[in-house]
């Protein structure tokens, strides 16, 4: 399994769930924090042992594959935006966009340019989802080799499962 660079763009109170989380899952390394205010992202990157860096320099890193979104709802869309026109994933807390033209740019820019757009609240990354992907992905449980599932989106969270067990997969 190769490993997912993730970099966290706002450095607030939920970015220490992210932070403290992170580690505890293979596949995945944060290697640096943003923030709009670079006293917060140095404090949280020192508590953290990762790389402060402005907004702008995380969107160019080519070690962060991946951009977590804790800003505010109303920026959302703009640092998604960004992320993506940069070729970067996008996880973002909820909600992604505040408009549906927002969401609809957003999923064009995002077919045009190869990566996934996903959204869910920080507790969607927490150890019983990434316990479950786990165990599907060793055998487990779920499907046998060779045999695609038929995945139903009758309801928001499976598709958020699904779509985060996309950006995650190693295939």
């Amino acid at each position: 399994m190769t490993t997912m660079g993730i970099g966290i763009i706002g450095c607030g109170n939920i970015s220490t769930t992210y932070l403290g989380l992170a580690p505890l899952f293979k596949g995945l390394q944060v290697r640096a924090v943003a923030d709009m205010n670079m006293d917060a992202a140095r404090a949280r990157a020192a508590e953290y042992k990762v790389q402060a860096q402005t907004v702008d320099d995380l969107l160019a890193n080519p070690d962060v594959g991946l951009v977590i979104n804790l800003t505010i709802p109303e920026a959302h869309y703009a640092i998604s935006r960004r992320a993506v026109a940069a070729g970067k994933h996008v996880y973002s807390e909820k909600p992604v966009v505040l408009s549906m033209a927002d969401g609809v740019a957003l999923r064009d820019l995002a077919r045009a340019k190869g990566v996934m757009v996903g959204s869910a609240p920080d507790t969607f990354l927490g150890g019983a989802h990434q316990q479950v992907r786990q165990m599907i992905d060793d055998g487990v449980i779920g499907w046998k080799a060779g045999i695609r599932p038929r995945i139903s989106f009758s309801s928001r969270v499976a598709a958020r499962c699904w779509i985060w067990g996309r950006i995650t997969s190693a295939t």
